[in-house]
C-alpha cells in the first residue's frame, strides 16, 4: 500500500486545538519544551536542551516533511504553541504516533485533543489501515493519551526504546482504522 504525499500546509482543528506546520516563531515554545525536566525524562531530548537544538529541531522537522518521511505539526491552543505531534511513515500503510507538551497544556485534554486530530487525518486522509505508539515504560500520561483515542497497548518490550544512547524498556501498542476513539 503506497501512502499519499503529505499536505503542503496541514491544518487540522477541533474548535480548542489547532494542528499545523512548525514555524521559526515557535523557537522559543520548542525550547521551552526540550528544556522541561518531564519531556526530558520520557523523550530522548538531548540534555542540556538550548537554542542550536531547538532550530536543530525544527530543521529536522521540514526534511521529514520535506522527503514525505513524516508529519509533524505543532499543537496550538489559544494562538499559543503547546507542544508537538507527529506520524512516522513505516510503509505498507502503517505509522507511528509520537507527542509531547508543554508543561502549561498538560493534564488539561489537549495531548488527547491533539492525537485524536492526527489519527483523524492519518486514517480518513491517508488511508493508513493501523498506527503504532511506543513509550517508556512508566510514562502513564502517555499511556492514558494513547489509550483514550483507541490505541491498544499490546505489552512491554525489554529494550525497546533508546533512550539517550540507553537501551530502556518500552510500552508498545497500535490502533487500526476501525478502532480510533472519536
Amino acid at each position: 500500500m503506497e501512502t499519499p504525499p503529505l499536505p503542503a500546509d496541514p491544518r487540522l482543528a477541533d474548535g480548542e486545538v489547532l494542528l499545523r506546520r512548525h514555524r521559526d516563531a515557535d523557537l522559543d515554545g520548542v525550547l521551552e519544551q526540550g528544556r522541561d525536566p518531564g519531556t526530558q525524562r520520557w523523550v530522548p531530548v538531548p540534555v542540556p536542551y538550548g537554542p542550536q537544538q531547538a532550530r536543530d529541531y525544527l530543521a529536522a522537522v521540514r526534511a521529514d516533511h520535506a522527503a514525505g518521511r513524516a508529519l509533524a505539526l505543532a499543537v496550538v491552543v489559544g494562538g499559543r504553541f503547546a507542544g508537538s505531534v507527529d506520524l512516522r511513515l513505516e510503509g505498507a500503510g502503517w505509522g507511528e504516533v509520537g507527542y509531547g507538551l508543554a508543561p502549561w497544556a498538560r493534564g488539561r485534554g489537549v495531548g488527547t485533543r491533539a492525537l485524536r486530530l492526527l489519527l483523524t487525518w492519518a486514517f480518513d486522509e491517508a488511508g493508513l489501515a493501523g498506527v503504532h505508539w511506543r513509550a517508556l515504560v512508566g510514562n502513564e500520561a502517555s499511556r492514558r493519551t494513547a489509550q483514550a483515542c483507541g490505541v491498544r497497548v499490546e505489552g512491554t518490550v525489554r529494550g525497546l526504546l533508546d533512550h539517550r544512547g540507553e537501551r530502556r524498556d518500552g510500552w508498545i501498542g497500535s490502533v487500526l482504522a476501525g478502532e480510533l476513539v472519536r
